[in-house]
């Protein structure tokens, strides 16, 4: 048998059954091959549904190439059945990357974390609906191949501004504080 020959685990899940929880360790991802899963996390005392993911789909990959602890959990909505990745496949993958390209990804991860883990742990208020609509939209324009930057510029920002300019008077009309409580 080649290196390059290798045999998946799979893995059953009946519906309603949690696969993973927050705070656990991990050190394997899954991908979805049959039904559909729910990612969320709890703050407060209460669910925060992150994504659905179905067929082809994968969870648990921060655990690939982090010892942090998972930073959600998932449950199965439909009966499921999943490919497992263990972090020694993805890192015999990844070992056959270029460097840089394998530099990049654990960077991006990273940044990946932190920003789920900020919007997750903040208090929700419209200013951070602006922040975030801002954010958003900055970074939508900045990957965008700069032919295309212009007519963003021009249909989206706009509305964009619209948008913000209505929270503001929302705000001022029902006198509602722009600061987390």
């Amino acid at each position: 048998m080649s290196r390059k020959t290798v045999i998946l685990d799979r893995r059953f899940v009946p519906k309603d059954e949690i696969i993973m929880k927050e705070g656990e360790q991990g050190s394997i991802a899954f991908l979805v091959q049959s039904g559909e899963v729910r990612v969320y996390t709890t703050t407060d005392d209460h669910e925060v549904e992150l994504a659905c993911l179905g067929v082809g789909e994968i969870f648990g990959e921060m655990a690939l190439i982090s010892d942090n602890p998972r930073t959600a959990s998932v449950q199965a909505t439909q009966d499921c059945n999943l490919i497992v990745i263990s972090r020694i496949q993805f890192e015999e993958k990844l070992g056959d990357l270029d460097p840089t390209i394998s530099a990049v990804i654990r960077m991006l991860t990273r940044r990946i974390t932190q920003t789920n883990n900020s919007l997750v742990n903040k208090k929700q208020t419209l200013k951070d609906l602006q922040q975030t609509t801002r954010l958003i939209y900055q970074n939508i324009l900045s990957g965008l191949p700069t032919n295309q930057k212009r007519n963003c510029q021009e249909l989206v920002l706009p509305a964009m501004e619209e948008f913000l300019e209505s929270i503001e008077q929302f705000q001022d009309r029902y006198a509602i504080s722009s600061k987390s409580e």
